[in-house]
């Protein structure tokens, strides 16, 4: 009996593992051209998330960004290119302030909108 618990526990210690991996995010590998038609909103003072088809992320903004909270305008870019978001250099143009993204994250959509909604 004992043994049945011990397995039982390992799996749920797994599925949760794997759970809070898909909530945490996972860093993108390689530049994301957008769609164009792209939903792009803020979540707190750190952070963007871009719904894109069936795609979600979440990106981080770096702390000096002030603009950042006040935000109704949103233009992503990378490589000097617009639409596109890349693991590194990624900037996002607000309505007042340019700021560099600091890491960009895949989600789930699930989180996306647990984000979404708490924003």
């Amino acid at each position: 009996m004992r043994h049945t618990h011990r397995i039982t526990l390992l799996l749920a210690l797994g599925l949760c593992a794997a759970s809070a991996q898909a909530v945490a995010g996972e860093a993108i590998q390689e530049c994301v051209e957008l769609s164009g038609s792209q939903q792009v909103s803020r979540f707190g003072t750190q952070y963007v998330l871009v719904a894109d088809g069936d795609a979600y992320y979440r990106l981080s903004v770096s702390s000096s960004c002030d603009g950042l909270q006040m935000a109704t305008r949103f233009d992503l870019s990378a490589d000097g290119q617009s639409g596109r978001i890349c693991p590194s250099g990624t900037r996002v143009k607000l309505n007042k302030d340019d700021c560099k993204v600091s890491a960009v994250e895949r989600i789930d959509e699930t989180a996306y909108a647990r984000y979404n909604k708490r924003r």
